[in-house]
């Protein structure tokens, strides 16, 4: 094909692209004039228009089923049309927790506390949420015009981004905040957080780990935070980072196929045989990867976010909680399955529909068989306002109004299961031959979705201007539903949320029919003995988890837990998983036909993972293929294994170079993610709890598709620092875990000394004030080092805990951090702050007169932040 010129034509002779000097005379620029609201453009597209925030087919919805008062709704959908508040969270494990609010409630909240009047509008007080312990969450209702507007509210928004990039606080929606709180997490709980990204409830989770962490010391537990997307695991690895932890794996699966890592073999049949519960260390290895605290934060249909996704109310209609319901009873019932006897599971969603709700949490109790306890926790957190769950609804489809599964047209028994209404009960299966015949006229008419979750080829019947008669009464639940709580935006000016606390009181054992509806479903696929011939079944992607579209019969909302792992079935290896392991003399290459589990469409560089492209098929294929390979791929495509450091000659250098103590042991708690020592980047750091975690997933065959593990510790120093006695670096997330085990390569240094390191970056030896600190640097090996500001206790001795330290690299001549500017900043700032208090104390009476601005002396007009 002949080529074109870069100005379009071909041969490039003449050009063709418009450039400034073609606009000499002052070309008018047209384009730029406003058009009237509502015009069409040019090109037919008409201007911004606002959202629209009405919906009739919401309306009629959630007025029909009594969701909220009829008293209530004017309010409540007054409340929906408003911009959602501002909330954040400070750290309670962190360092400074009290010094941050101890500030912001000096520089910020007490001038707020009365409200401030802007262009004659009174703002909402900035004030914590009465129901977090600690008063360690905070809610404020400004529009970034209003922030404009004030200077002070400005500063706010500005300090509230520093800190949230340090980790020091997190922004977060104040109902994301509640599903934690309700797991009631200990330090020695292995959490499981089913459906983590982002990683707001993530880091509320480790905090909890966290809270009662002592200097050099990590907790026993172990948070493992799952999702199916591997782009939002780098989101989640993000989050999380901040927290400095190595007590936290990052994985990436389905949900509802999340791997138990169960050891096989004839001790473990007969355990499941006689039915004893096994606990302890021997239950990790008899039954797996268990867990204290599971949170199953499912995907739904988002409607209780309207507030701050106002594009919520074109799109809705009943069908995105229809479409969502069975994947959520797989992924909450693959929780009943790993959570241990005696541990709590929190379900929760951020939608209002009952069939995402009520109906599902119906159904994990009705599937469970005594084994799970819905608890009643509305009390447990002071200041909740929270309603009781539902016990009566109806199931809206194709303009009716359904009271029972009874009512479903045979043809739509594959859309509308009887698990979504609140008894269950559906019809008779005990033929198999008359389940095969719903299932078959279920697929022939063809209501697979297409596109958004669960939506119906004709969704415009949501709009419908006529209303349905109910044919008759709607069924009433006999489980105790109504000790879920729904938590309703104009009760405390919130979003939507839906919370159900369980706990499991005895093992969970597969019921009889749910093993009868697995040789079914078998039979129906018409699956191949050989399972290398399997063809995997179409999936539709839901935000963080996969609907798998199988055929089943009208009571697959019912069966929906039969793919999870119950007691018989491990769905790390099951036909109904698509995990397709890469086997050991074959192409790491993703197969024909693979979905986004198997890594499909990941990029080469994620992970640092090398992925060989394959070979001209020939005699010497595999030959070729090992000796083009140079980094061992494990079991998954596309990232890189997760193994432990065991050269001897790397760790003790580690070990002598910068001192480390016998109390904080480094054999076994080093990962790497390559196998070639003289390569590696980056040493991640994990605690016992991770590291055993690690070990049993390698003794299980490597099941786990682990993405992130631990925290960074050690980074491989640049070509350029060659002079270094130590080829790694502390890295700066690792400090806080490293630094009460150092013994060399550390020195303390005074307040205006490291104040002088953070302003200019890098400093020679003979700029610093203090002649005792000039000479400790000197006194160092070349290479990575860490300057302490000490703070001491009562009785004199340095404490750790209130101590500030920055890791730097030790030159020639200078000494420079080895931070971000941003870190840098903020910790000046702080520690200006806490200058400035001291001198106030000191200097000022017991009451501080309020002057105006013009009045303030000079030198205090001068440090103000």
């Amino acid at each position: 094909m002949g080529g074109r010129g870069r100005g379009g034509y071909r041969g490039g002779n003449k050009r063709g692209r418009t450039q400034r000097r073609d606009f000499k005379d002052g070309r008018p620029n047209v384009w730029k004039k406003a058009r009237p609201e509502g015009e069409p453009g040019p090109d037919g597209e008409r201007g911004w228009q606002p959202f629209v925030t009405e919906s009739q087919a919401y309306d009629k919805y959630y007025k029909k089923q009594g969701v909220v008062p009829p008293e209530e709704w004017d309010l409540f959908i007054e409340t929906l049309r408003k911009p959602l508040p501002t909330c954040f969270r400070i750290n309670g494990s962190g360092q400074f927790a009290q010094d941050i609010r101890d500030q912001m409630q000096h520089d910020f909240f007490d001038y707020l506390k009365e409200g401030v009047e802007v262009d004659g509008e009174m703002l909402e007080p900035i004030k914590p949420l009465e129901w977090y312990p600690g008063q360690l969450a905070w809610t404020l209702s400004f529009s970034r015009m209003q922030l404009r507007k004030m200077p002070i509210l400005e500063r706010i928004h500005e300090f509230l981004k520093q800190e949230n990039e340090i980790g020091s606080i997190t922004r977060q929606e104040a109902v994301s905040m509640l599903p934690p709180l309700f797991l009631k997490v200990e330090t020695h709980h292995r959490v499981l957080d089913m459906c983590a990204a982002p990683g707001s409830k993530t880091f509320q989770l480790l905090e909890m780990i966290h809270k009662d962490d002592k200097p050099g010391c990590s907790p026993e537990g172990l948070v493992i935070a799952n999702d199916l997307d591997v782009q939002r695991c780098h989101l989640l690895i993000h989050q999380t980072k901040r927290m400095c932890s190595p007590n936290i794996l990052v994985t990436n699966h389905e949900a509802q196929h999340f791997p138990g890592l169960r050891k096989k073999g004839k001790e473990y049949a007969a355990s499941l045989k006689s039915g004893d519960g096994v606990t302890g260390d021997a239950a990790d290895e008899e039954m797996g990867l268990l867990f204290d605290r599971i949170l199953c934060d499912v995907p739904c249909s988002g409607d209780g976010t309207i507030r701050k996704a106002p594009d919520i109310w074109k799109k809705w209609h009943c069908g995105l909680g229809n479409g969502i319901h069975t994947l959520q009873i797989q992924i909450a019932m693959r929780g009943v399955a790993l959570l241990k006897v005696g541990g709590r599971l929190v379900y929760s969603t951020c939608s209002l529909n009952p069939v995402e709700d009520e109906a599902v949490v119906g159904e994990m109790l009705r599937q469970a068989g005594g084994s799970l306890e819905l608890l009643d926790v509305s009390d447990e957190l002071p200041g909740l306002k929270c309603r009781p769950g539902l016990k009566s609804w109806m199931v809206r489809d194709k303009r009716r109004w359904l009271c029972s599964a009874s009512d479903v047209d045979r043809h739509r028994a594959g859309v509308i299961v009887p698990s979504m209404f609140p008894s269950g009960k559906g019809w008779d299966q005990s033929s198999p031959e008359e389940s095969e015949n719903l299932v078959v006229i279920s697929e022939a008419a063809g209501e697979v979705v297409e596109g958004e979750p669960g939506e119906a080829k004709d969704k415009e019947e949501e709009v419908e201007d006529v209303e349905d008669e109910v044919a008759a009464e709607p069924e009433v639940a006999s489980l105790p539903l109504e000790r879920c709580m729904r938590i309703l935006p104009h009760d405390q000016n919130s979003g939507g949320f839906f919370i159900a606390v369980f706990q499991k009181v005895a093992p969970f054992k597969m019921h009889p029919k749910l093993k009868e509806q697995k040789k079914i479903e078998k039979r129906q696929r018409g699956q191949s003995k050989d399972s290398s011939e399997k063809v995997d079944e179409p999936v539709e992607v839901v935000d963080s988890a996969t609907v798998t579209v199988s055929s089943s019969s009208p009571d697959a909302g019912n069966d929906a837990g039969i793919d999870a792992e119950m007691v018989d079935q491990d769905p790390s290896v099951s036909e109904s998983s698509p995990v397709v392991p890469v086997e050991e003399g074959t192409s790491p290459v993703a197969k024909e036909g693979e979905n986004i589990e198997q890594g499909g469409g990941i990029k080469d560089e994620i992970m640092g993972s090398t992925v060989d492209e394959p070979e001209a098929l020939n005699g010497s294929e595999d030959k070729r293929r090992e000796e083009k390979r140079v980094q061992q791929q494990g079991r998954w495509k596309g990232v890189d294994p997760v193994l432990f450091l065991e050269d001897e000659q790397v760790i003790e250098s580690l070990i002598s170079y910068y001192g480390i103590k016998d109390s904080f042991p480094l054999r076994g708690h080093l990962i790497t993610r390559s196998e070639d020592v003289s390569r590696l980047k980056r040493i991640y750091y994990v605690s016992v709890s991770a590291s055993d975690a690690i070990k049993l997933n390698n003794r299980a065959g490597g099941h786990l598709k682990i993405t992130s593990a631990g925290l960074k510790i050690f980074e491989r120093q640049a070509p350029r620092e060659t002079v270094a006695h130590c080829a790694f670096r502390i890295a700066s997330e690792g400090l806080p875990v490293m630094l009460p085990h150092m013994t060399k390569q550390i020195v303390h240094t005074t307040r205006a000394d490291f104040k002088l390191l953070l302003n200019e970056k890098a400093v020679p030896f003979h700029a610093f004030n203090e002649p005792d600190f000039m000479n400790a640097l000197q006194s160092l090996l070349p290479g990575c080092c860490v300057v302490v500001l000490p703070e001491r206790n009562e009785k004199g001795e340095v404490d750790l805990t209130r101590s500030t330290a920055v890791g730097c690299w030790r030159g020639r001549s200078n000494v420079s951090l080895l931070i971000t500017k941003a870190e840098a900043g903020q910790m000046l700032q702080r520690l200006n702050l806490v200058d400035e208090e001291s001198k106030t104390v000191e200097k000022a009476p017991d009451v501080i007169p309020v002057v105006d601005e013009e009045e303030k002396p000079e030198e205090s007009v001068e440090q103000k932040p």
